[in-house]
């Protein structure tokens, strides 16, 4: 039996590294330098795992540094010397919806304004969405799939077969072609909760990101061709024999795992079973065309697709001949879309695919030179692209994944819960296991920078509905609406937005929705769920306090609500009095993001808040105050005047 061993007294720890590709591949040469005997075993014939450049420079795995500013992988890239070249995006829509030439029904290339309003539509879903996850979060609720609840939200908005062609299109890039799994199995709570991005922005390399994995692999003692059949501790079984080290790290799939093609021994724990049952392992697979020459816009990076059922199509055709000066289309399909494609005969690839070059650039576009396409999820030593976020799973379960097991340590995109998915996942899976085997620290730091990537969305999509309502509202409106945010005041007397100008206060103003009011309507009820900021437009309302309070008559630029998103406050009754009342509202999902985007007023509010309590404690004294624990909830507006 093989073993793995350096020998003497002052040795390290002998290790056997479990597949060749980024993690793997990190971790083996990060323990080689640190001198430890490492083997890496690979059932391949080559290294790179889902990293795979073919032989024309076209990248039929791994493809992008997302979010190329901040990312390791760009300082990695930078230390080996490996060229690469920024194509912008946000690492969401390849190359950047903004730069993206969609085309129609019509088989034409639709107006800036369309595709700003396919947009819009979207983003009204989306924002629906996650606002239902956010509740479902705060409230406990039982998981649900984001299919089921896009359905919902569809039907709800009635929407004419063209625009739900439309949102169908965007939800499909964020979800099939980015996401890599249909949404009926996603997670509506999870499936991108706490995931992190790095800056704005995506990159290629001119060489492939198989000149990585070369570069990392150059030196390794790699063995290729040997399949893994067995893990314990200190010893791994092949189909080429049995090998024997102090430490083992597994980087397999997490579809591998799921499948259960490789024996552990003594099985893995249960907690850890679980979560390998509940994750999800998405599928996205490529086609790509290769011609003699470019006879498309050559300045173009990437062409929106639109032009038939967008749920049978691929959403984006991307140009090589922009990024690397080959004339290559490549198609992203992803989900159970990709996977049903791997079941088509070369034929009806070459058919399908050439059909939407043809819907793309007119019936005269030659007939490509090759086809070529790839198939992950009959892979068997995949199984899939990458790991997601499944119906009643959260990234605590990639947490859980990561966890070593005695001397057996486990890595790749899958084990790494700041964000799972992209190469630089599985790279830094690779550092942080190499340091946790090693006791070296200093070879890894979980991300200390990057952005929520839920967040940086939701606070595009706000300056994107906050830009739309600029061009509906005029500049009287808006005059009038900027006045009363800056004569607002909440019942403590404290005038919050007072500080604000300029963009901030235009902004926040242009997002709220105007309802009238008759004497007697109800703006809300006893005990309802607090839901929205309020701001007294014109006219006199009264609230009800239950006979706890004194009612209280409030008149324009009152402001109510704006401190309910920080706790779970339910709402006290509040009446119109005259027949005159004009409510300026935004609801708390809207304006939570509006305080990511700018973080001064968030801080406003937080001192603000701090500072009441603080004023509360000095009336109080040195009284102490009840528990609240079966005490009447909270209540959004029981606020009182000076």
């Amino acid at each position: 039996m093989p073993s793995v061993s350096g020998g003497g007294e002052d040795a390290r720890p002998s290790v056997l590294v479990v597949g060749a590709g980024m993690a793997g591949l990190t971790a083996a040469r990060a323990l080689r330098d640190l001198g430890h005997p490492v083997v890496v075993l690979e059932a391949r014939d080559r290294v790179g795992g889902r990293i795979w450049t073919d032989e024309h420079g076209v990248d039929l795995g791994a493809h992008w540094i997302h979010g190329t500013d901040g990312n390791p992988i760009t300082d990695l890239v930078e230390d080996l010397g490996i060229p690469y070249s920024y194509v912008g995006g946000d690492s969401a829509y390849t190359g950047g919806f903004d730069s993206l030439d969609l085309f129609g029904a019509d088989r034409g290339a639709v107006s800036h304004r369309y595709k700003s309003r396919t947009l819009e539509l979207a983003d009204e879903v989306v924002h629906e969405l996650e606002h239902r996850a956010a509740v479902a979060r705060k409230a406990g609720h039982p998981d649900i799939s984001l299919g089921e609840a896009m359905a919902a939200v569809l039907a709800e908005r009635r929407l004419s077969p063209e625009d739900e062609q439309a949102v169908r299109y965007h939800l499909n890039v964020i979800l099939r072609e980015d996401a890599a799994e249909d949404p009926d199995k996603l997670s509506l709570k999870h499936w991108e909760d706490g995931y992190l991005v790095y800056g704005y922005g995506d990159s290629t390399l001119h060489d492939g990101y198989q000149s990585v994995v070369d570069a990392l692999a150059d030196g390794l003692d790699v063995r290729l061709g040997h399949a893994v059949t067995r893990i314990g501790p200190g010893r791994v079984t092949t189909d080429q024999g049995v090998f024997a080290a102090d430490k083992v790290l597994v980087t397999l799939p997490l579809g591998v795992l799921k499948a259960g093609a490789v024996e552990f021994v003594p099985p893995l724990p249960e907690a850890k079973r679980s979560a390998i049952s509940r994750l999800g392992f998405g599928t996205l697979n490529k086609i790509a065309l290769h011609y003699d020459e470019a006879f498309w816009p050559r300045e173009q990076y990437v062409f929106g697709y639109l032009c038939r059922d967008t749920d049978r199509y691929p959403t984006v055709v991307i140009s090589m001949w922009k990024s690397h000066g080959k004339p290559v289309l490549v198609m992203l399909l992803g989900a159970s879309l990709g996977r049903e494609a791997e079941t088509w005969s070369t034929e009806d690839v070459r058919a399908y695919a050439t059909s939407v070059v043809a819907d793309l650039f007119g019936e005269d576009a030659p007939a490509p030179v090759s086809v070529s396409r790839t198939a992950w999820s009959s892979d068997p030593h995949s199984l899939g692209s990458y790991t997601c976020i499944g119906v009643g799973s959260s990234s605590k379960d990639i947490a859980t994944l990561a966890e070593p097991v005695g001397s057996v340590h486990f890595a790749g995109e899958g084990t790494n819960p700041y964000h799972w998915g992209c190469v630089h996942s599985a790279y830094e899976t690779g550092l942080r296991e190499a340091a946790r085997i090693s006791g070296n620290s200093e070879l890894y730091t979980p991300p200390s920078a990057g952005r929520s990537r839920a967040q940086s969305r939701n606070t595009d999509r706000m300056l994107r509905f906050a830009r739309m309502r600029m061009n509906h509202i005029t500049e009287p409106e808006l005059t009038e609406r900027l006045a009363c945010l800056r004569e607002s005041v909440d019942p403590h007397g404290v005038r919050l937005f007072a500080a604000l100008a300029g963009a901030e206060l235009e902004t926040l103003a242009s997002m709220f929705d105007e309802i009238p009011y008759a004497a007697g309507d109800v703006l809300f009820h006893e005990d309802d769920e607090a839901h929205g900021v309020f701001l007294v437009a014109s006219g006199r309302i009264e609230i009800d306090f239950g006979g706890i309070y004194e009612r209280a008559v409030l008149g324009r630029g009152a402001l109510l609500g704006h401190y309910d998103m920080f706790f779970n406050a339910r709402t006290t009754s509040v009446t119109a009095l005259t027949n005159d009342v004009v409510v300026f509202y935004l609801d708390h999902y809207r304006y939570q993001n509006f305080l990511y985007a700018f973080p001064d007023v968030m801080m406003l509010m937080l001192s603000d808040l701090v500072t009441r309590w603080e004023q509360l404690e000095s009336a109080l004294g040195a009284t102490t105050l009840p528990k609240l624990s079966g005490a009447v909830p909270p209540r959004a507006v029981t606020f009182l005047p000076d």
